[in-house]
C-alpha cells in the first residue's frame, strides 16, 4: 500500500476484486456444470422454503406485531416446510416449478406491458420499446411453459454469461477505483 492509498480504498479494492473473482468462478461453474447447478439451485430453493417455513411458523401468534392467532400463516409456514421437503426428494418437480412460475410471471408481465403500450399511458416515444418488451415476455412465457426443462438450462447458462460479465466489471471497476485513488 503506497502512502498516499487510505486503508479504506485498500479494502475496497480487495472486495471488489474477491467479489469479480468468485462471481466469475461462479459463472464458469453453472456454464460448465450446468445440471449441476440446477439441482443446487432446486436444494439452495428448498432450504431457503424450510426456513421460511420455520419463521413462519413461530411468528404464527404475533404476525405484524399483533397478539392473536392467525391461522393462515401457520398454515402457510406448514406449506413452505412441506415444499422445501420436496425440492429435496423431488427436483425435477420443482426445477418445474420453479420454471413455470417464472414463465407466468414473463407472461403476465408481458400482456401488462403490451396492454400498457396499446393504452394511452404511455408516452409515443416508450410505447413501441414497451410493446416489444411485452411481446417478448409472452413469447419468453409461453417457451418456457412448452418446454420447462430447456427454460431451466437457458436460464441457468444466461445466469453464468451475466455472473462472468459482472465479475469481470467488478475487478475493472476494482483496478480503477485504484488508480483513482493513486493519482488522487
Amino acid at each position: 500500500m503506497t502512502e498516499t492509498e487510505s486503508p479504506v480504498a485498500g479494502d475496497i479494492f480487495k472486495s471488489l476484486l474477491l467479489k469479480g473473482i468468485l462471481m466469475i468462478i461462479l459463472g464458469i461453474i453453472m456454464l460448465a456444470f450446468t445440471f449441476s447447478s440446477i439441482l443446487a439451485i432446486d436444494y439452495l430453493f428448498g432450504i431457503v422454503l424450510i426456513i421460511l417455513g420455520i419463521q413462519l411458523l413461530t411468528s404464527g401468534s404475533t404476525f405484524l406485531g399483533e397478539y392473536k392467532r392467525t391461522w393462515w400463516v401457520i398454515l402457510l409456514g406448514i406449506l413452505a416446510i412441506i415444499f422445501g421437503i420436496v425440492a429435496f426428494i423431488f427436483p425435477a418437480m420443482m426445477t418445474l416449478y420453479i420454471v413455470f412460475l417464472i414463465a407466468i410471471t414473463s407472461l403476465i408481465s408481458g400482456f401488462t406491458d403490451l396492454a400498457l403500450a396499446i393504452s394511452d399511458k404511455c408516452g409515443m416515444a416508450n410505447r413501441a420499446l414497451v410493446a416489444i418488451s411485452g411481446i417478448l415476455g409472452i413469447i419468453l412465457g409461453i417457451l418456457f411453459i412448452i418446454s420447462p426443462f430447456v427454460g431451466a438450462f437457458v436460464i441457468v447458462q444466461v445466469t453464468g454469461i451475466f455472473l462472468l460479465a459482472f465479475g469481470i466489471l467488478a475487478i475493472a471497476e476494482g483496478y480503477m477505483a485504484k488508480k483513482a485513488v493513486q493519482t488522487a
